[in-house]
């Protein structure tokens, strides 16, 4: 009966987003995904680390460019970031690399529900822009046309789908790719995870001890072996990563080259005020 519902509900959108397509006022999401050292099987063994920047920095980097949000600053900083470090392995691919960044589709009548409504957007990370600004641009424009997607299809119908998916078969299908190692022969469906989560404005304690920071670990998988968990917390912004040893043996290195992707869109956007158009 749910199916029958969803069902009934999807078609008609379905219908209109064709139609929205045929005359070009929406965009399909990227669909030529490459191939990087991160998609993969993965082994048991992790790797994290993280980088700490300065919120009101982000804030004022958005506003260079026209409609730009803090979480595109975020994204641009990741691709900036994979950009150096797949240069200096001699790794890098022609296409963009592209971010799956999850959204909430809580409405506002459940925001005080417990429990997670989410979907997703794929964003291009500009890894094949070299210029800092540039890939601002390039990855605002990207979210831009993503939201619209998402809007025009409804990010909630793609939720009820998932939900229709029955578990078992799932952790079975999961289980399969993973012993006939699929993901070596497949095409990624995204290359990493970048999803960013607000947090407290405000210092928090526990027994008197004050939290200095906060970090976030994330889960990776067969074909998806970088995730990107951002957190915020009392004016600062965390870039948390988690990734396989084997994908990643250095870490440090990569954490460097965030710290370097930053830099240089801070220095790019410095003489910036929200006079680029997208």
């Amino acid at each position: 009966m749910h199916f029958a519902r969803v069902l009934g509900r999807a078609i008609p959108v379905l219908g209109r987003v064709q139609n929205q397509i045929r005359r070009r006022t929406i965009e399909l999401p990227p669909t030529t995904i490459p191939r990087t050292r991160w998609s993969g099987p993965v082994t048991a063994h992790r790797v994290f680390d993280a980088v700490r920047f300065d919120l009101d920095d982000m804030r004022r980097m958005k506003s260079a460019v026209a409609g730009a949000t803090i979480n595109d600053v975020v994204l641009t900083v990741v691709g900036g970031g994979l950009r150096s470090y797949l240069l200096s392995t001699d790794e890098l691919p022609h296409d963009p690399l592209i971010a799956m960044a999850p959204i909430s589709v809580r409405s506002e009548a459940e925001k005080d529900a417990a429990g997670n409504l989410v979907s997703g957007m794929f964003v291009s990370l500009g890894t094949d822009v070299a210029d800092s600004l540039e890939r601002l641009v390039v990855v605002r424009e990207s979210t831009h046309k993503s939201k619209e997607f998402a809007n025009a299809i409804g990010a909630r119908t793609l939720l009820d789908f998932a939900d229709l998916m029955p578990g078992g078969l799932v952790g079975l299908g999961a289980r399969t790719s993973a012993r006939l190692s699929l993901a070596n022969r497949m095409r990624p469906v995204f290359n990493t995870t970048v999803t960013n989560m607000p947090g407290p404005r405000h210092p928090l304690y526990m027994a008197g001890a004050k939290l200095i920071a906060m970090y976030g670990a994330g889960m990776i998988g067969d074909g998806m072996g970088l995730i990107h968990p951002v957190m915020s917390y009392c004016g600062d912004i965390t870039i948390s990563f988690t990734s396989c040893r084997e994908m990643l043996p250095d870490p440090a290195h990569y954490a460097e080259c965030l710290r370097e992707s930053f830099a240089s869109l801070a220095e790019a956007t410095s003489s910036k005020a929200g006079v680029t158009q997208s």
